[in-house]
């Protein structure tokens, strides 16, 4: 018997398992209905808008159902004429919201979301989609949470979950409501769903800043960033880029887990394995980003099949076993098997994306503070140590928690310390130095 083929299937079965139970629970709404005539948000006295109206009530209103993105037009892209004409930041139109009530995690908060003018992977403009939530009262200071929803499919975007329920990090969001933080959640693969993009979720992570500031009314509060897994790779990449690209941002604590820091090593570890599925989400997601890629040269019928179904399915779905790919059809899965190539990851096109997006290659704008499962079977933490050790050579400051468990329950164990890190960052306005860096050449994590 292949007791370590048995032994992924058991670890995947348990992980699916209590994933799906997470995604229930996790996804409790931050704040109830904003009822028929939610005030303009502070910064903002008439809504802002693109040839079109929008009236300042609660969208969508009690007993309606939720528009897909490409049926709504709050999410059309304006011509591309009329955003290489606008700031980064630029809020285009925004409107309040009535996201869902659950079971768990109330906090009374109001909430707005924004269309603002950003940036791609390759520098070329687009409208990102910002969700905005305020509690009551608020602090003077602001965190953008970076959701983890890893998908292909623009109904996943936060900006959709939240309004259906089904925004399965909603717990830590709520967490950081009940301290007082607003909270802006960035659609940040953007438009074309351009899952672990490095650049195209700085951007939107940045710009998404910016544009909630607008909306606050306030452009010099101390700013959070927060991110798990997908939503820590695009945490600490707008962590890398935020010195340059928005300098004017007062980042003021970092915190972030389970990240994938180098893409190549993560996808040699997870092809052909149990969690294998999880690779191939994200090499649909980077040939979205970087259409070098040529999927149709490199898929072959049963790949193209894969392709079609992950395009249809969110991470919450996912999690619960519906159209699973980890334990339906893709776990031990060979990419190879549903390629033309047989080693389609080392095709030219395919290196060079991975290396764009290796995490580590840049000093981040304020102090660090990781966590990561020490059993993680899907994101190693050795590529995670190696990923520290990066940064502490470019003079970050780190302070590093390898947490017990696994992929979802580092998650959970280390959420109050990353909130509690990041408050204690915003109170005192300066770096915290944290240890870390002088404890990681000599950690022999695997």
């Amino acid at each position: 018997m292949d007791y370590a083929r048995l032994g992924g299937v058991v670890v995947a079965v348990l992980a699916s398992f209590l994933a799906g139970f997470l995604a229930g629970f996790l996804a409790g709404c931050a704040h109830g209905p904003v009822g028929d005539a939610a005030p303009a948000p502070p910064g903002l006295a008439q809504p802002q808008t693109d040839n079109t109206t929008w009236a300042p009530v609660a969208w969508p209103s009690p007993g309606s159902s939720v528009r897909r993105p490409a049926n709504d037009p709050f999410y059309r892209q304006p011509a591309d004429v009329r955003l290489a004409g606008l700031a980064p930041g630029t809020i285009i139109r925004y409107r309040p919201i009535s996201p869902r009530s659950y079971l768990f995690g109330h906090v009374p908060a109001r909430a707005w979301q924004f269309v603002y003018r950003s940036l791609n992977t390759h520098a070329a403009p687009v409208a990102d989609v910002g969700t905005l939530l305020v509690p009551s009262p608020a602090r003077p200071r602001l965190l953008s949470y970076q959701v983890a929803y890893d998908a292909l499919n623009p109904i996943c975007n936060p900006s959709q979950e939240i309004l259906r329920g089904t925004l399965i990090e909603q717990r830590f969001i709520s967490a950081a409501l009940a301290d007082g933080w607003p909270v802006v959640l960035p659609d940040h693969e953007g438009p074309n769903m351009a899952y672990l993009s490095g650049a195209q979720a700085g951007h939107a992570v940045l710009d998404g800043l910016r544009a909630a500031q607008t909306l606050l009314g306030r452009a010099d509060t101390p700013i959070g960033l927060w991110g798990y897994s997908g939503g820590g790779f695009a945490t600490l990449w707008a962590a890398q880029m935020a010195t340059d690209y928005a300098p004017e941002l007062a980042v003021t604590g970092i915190a972030a887990g389970g990240v994938p820091g180098d893409l190549d090593v993560v996808a040699r570890h997870l092809d052909g394995r149990a969690f294998a599925g999880i690779y191939f989400q994200a090499f649909f997601g980077l040939a979205n980003a970087y259409p070098s890629i040529d999927l149709d040269k490199l898929l072959n019928e049963r790949g193209e099949n894969v392709r079609q179904r992950l395009a249809h399915s969110c991470l919450g779905q996912l999690l619960s076993g519906v159209r699973d790919p980890l334990l339906s059809g893709l776990s031990f899965a060979s990419f190879a098997d549903y390629s033309t190539r047989d080693a389609p990851r080392d095709t030219p096109a395919v290196q060079a994306a991975l290396a764009a997006n290796r995490l580590g290659e840049a000093p981040l704008a304020a102090p660090l503070y990781y966590y990561h499962g020490r059993i993680d079977p899907i994101i190693g933490r050795d590529q995670a140590r190696k990923m520290l050790l990066r940064y502490c050579r470019r003079g970050v400051s780190l302070t590093y928690d390898w947490a017990l468990g696994e992929h979802i329950l580092a998650a959970l164990t280390q959420a109050d310390d990353a909130l509690a890190y990041l408050n204690a960052q915003a109170d005192s306005l300066k770096a915290i130095a944290g240890p870390g860096c002088k404890d990681l050449e000599g950690d022999g994590s695997g």
